[in-house]
């Protein structure tokens, strides 16, 4: 995403209130300084509504593979408010993508690994994965909050449930570990 398209366009926010076209342009503002220490994340970017997330599923679409934070941050903020089924399905895409390669270039591996390059391997593939292993740990949250609060037997609960079996064929193999990982936690395998 260059920083021309961080900040959001009329077209983008069109058909929402000036509240929410705020919120969009304070998160292009912070995804541009790439300050993921922001406190806007905690006191201005919460209670979306749906429109505002559709928004942000766009730009989600817009940004190249390689930005994985960038990517992160959009699934981070609907996924700490995951409400419904729409939710739910973006988050299941993500982890239903196919894995990021390489941070230089998410369809090639990367040619030959440096010694340096292959110390931060385990670094480099936590990034690699950062939008997916954020996805996992936002239902498995809900899914504990849900738990909780008796509403187990609830639509969201089930279609939350839902969507870590379907992705145990996700074509990412940490993705898959995840989700199993989870089900077996929540003695729903």
């Amino acid at each position: 995403m260059t920083s021309e398209n961080a900040s959001a366009a009329p077209s983008e926010v069109q058909g929402l209130s000036a509240e929410e076209s705020r919120k969009l342009s304070i998160l292009s503002e912070i995804i541009a300084s790439k300050n993921d220490n922001d406190q806007r994340f905690d006191t201005e970017l919460r209670n979306f509504t749906p429109e505002a997330k559709r928004a942000m599923v766009r730009k989600y679409a817009e940004v190249r593979a390689e930005k994985r934070n960038e990517l992160g941050t959009y699934v981070f903020l609907i996924g700490r408010e995951i409400k419904d089924e729409a939710d739910v399905g973006f988050l299941k895409s993500v982890l239903m993508e196919k894995p990021c390669l390489s941070l230089e270039n998410c369809e090639r591996g990367p040619e030959g690994q440096s010694g340096d390059e292959e110390h931060l391997g385990a670094i480099n593939e936590t990034t690699a994965n950062y939008p997916q292993l954020v996805a996992i740990r936002a239902i498995r949250h809900k899914l504990d909050e849900l738990k909780e609060q008796g509403q187990e037997s609830g639509a969201l609960f089930a279609s939350l449930l839902q969507a870590l079996r379907e992705i145990r064929v996700s074509p990412n193999p940490r993705v898959v570990d995840e989700a199993t990982k989870s089900l077996k936690e929540l003695d729903r395998e």
